[in-house]
């Protein structure tokens, strides 16, 4: 009897260690709201409730601020927020604050005397974040969705950010001219490295695939390219952060098909000068994703799904097509007619399907920070291994 509660209870600690890992193991893989309360001369406010509450899946989060003025929001999944600042006998403050992955919003408060009016504070993000020492850059939703990239591998909407650019050498991405391979991937605060060579997992490059997570399933990433975080570590180049998206209250979808075959290009002109047909060539990359409230404003699901083909014929052509009288003596004529059979059209295929599949629980306690549970099933693509992803904190 004993043994078989021993059994059950290691279970189950086992299995929430899978779902839930502590948040001490993770990077970040948040952002957070900070600032400061003053009063109209300009003394600090103590005793201040600044709530934020996530527009898109109404979840909240309560602090006040403390002798100084001051308060701290951290953990908030990235979002748009509208913070609300209120004391009894002042005005209340209301504003509207963009939280990117593993950046600091800037809330700070004046408030006035008086309960009839209702100020509000339109915020934006500085230029320059004067509480962190890091260069790093934030490639938002928006230019995932609307920039062109080529294969959707949302990895090279890093090119578009100073110091950039793609090694030749092995297909990574360069920073500041050092190897790809001393780069490092963070995916919902998990570390997301080959630890064989050190570099993404599911990178470009030696016919391995393309890519491991979906643009559609990416809701944004920060690209910490110089003096970042201890936390972070691991890296002699640059620290890709990724977080990938959620659910809300609404629900939605996409889907998308890009279709490519030979049907559709032009002859090439080493086929024109040889007198040759169009190559044979087909691609087909098509998916999409959905999402929306389990219960509305505690429970969410997202789901994703990318499926490419990708198939080139290759034509073998004796002699390489510029031959066409070859030797007429015996040994030439049986060594011809052998390979003849031999010389048969052979496909190059490279199939990928990955998935994403995740939901998100969250529990507003006022006044103190909810701790939303992520649990995901990661993406598996063809010719590359299974991994396990933690929960985000």
């Amino acid at each position: 009897m004993n043994r078989a509660k021993n059994l059950r209870f290691i279970s189950l600690f086992m299995l929430l260690a899978i779902l839930m890992p502590f948040a001490a193991f993770a990077q970040s893989s948040t952002g957070s709201i900070s600032g400061n309360v003053t009063d109209a001369s300009g003394s600090t406010l103590p005793g201040v409730t600044v709530t934020a509450t996530n527009t898109a899946t109404g979840v909240s989060r309560s602090v006040v601020s403390n002798g100084a003025g001051r308060f701290e929001m951290p953990l908030l999944p990235p979002g748009i927020y509208r913070a609300v600042a209120e004391l009894s006998g002042f005005q209340p403050v209301h504003a509207f604050l963009n939280v990117n992955v593993g950046t600091a919003a800037t809330f700070d408060v004046k408030m006035n005397p008086g309960v009839a009016e209702t100020v509000t504070v339109t915020a934006a993000a500085p230029i320059i974040e004067t509480t962190r020492s890091e260069v790093s850059s934030v490639v938002n939703e928006k230019a995932i969705q609307n920039l062109p990239v080529n294969g959707r591998n949302f990895i090279d909407f890093v090119l578009t950010t100073p110091g950039v650019v793609r090694d030749v050498r092995t297909g990574d991405i360069s920073f500041a001219g050092q190897r790809g391979t001393l780069n490092s991937m963070v995916v919902d605060g998990a570390n997301n490295d080959n630890t064989f060579f050190g570099q993404t997992v599911g990178r470009t490059g030696s016919g391995r695939a393309p890519y491991q997570f979906s643009e559609d399933a990416v809701k944004e990433f920060q690209v910490n390219s110089n003096s970042y975080s201890a936390e972070y570590g691991r890296a002699g180049g640059a620290v890709i952060n990724v977080v990938t998206k959620s659910g809300s209250n609404d629900f939605h979808g996409s889907a998308f098909d890009y279709y490519r075959d030979k049907k559709l290009n032009a002859i090439n002109y080493i086929n024109q000068i040889n007198n040759r047909a169009k190559s044979p060539y087909h691609f087909d990359q098509y998916g999409f994703t959905a999402g929306g409230p389990i219960v509305r404003d505690k429970h969410f699901f997202f789901a994703n799904a990318d499926f490419q083909r990708n198939s080139t014929p290759n034509l073998t052509v004796l002699g390489g097509g510029r031959i066409t009288t070859f030797p007429s003596d015996p040994a030439s004529l049986a060594a011809f007619a052998i390979l003849t059979p031999l010389a048969q059209e052979y496909p190059q295929q490279l199939h990928q399907d990955v998935y994403l599949a995740g939901s998100d629980s969250s529990a507003s306690i006022s006044r103190t920070p909810a701790s939303p549970i992520r649990s995901s099933t990661p993406e598996t693509p063809m010719c590359s291994p299974t991994r396990s992803r933690p929960s985000t904190p």
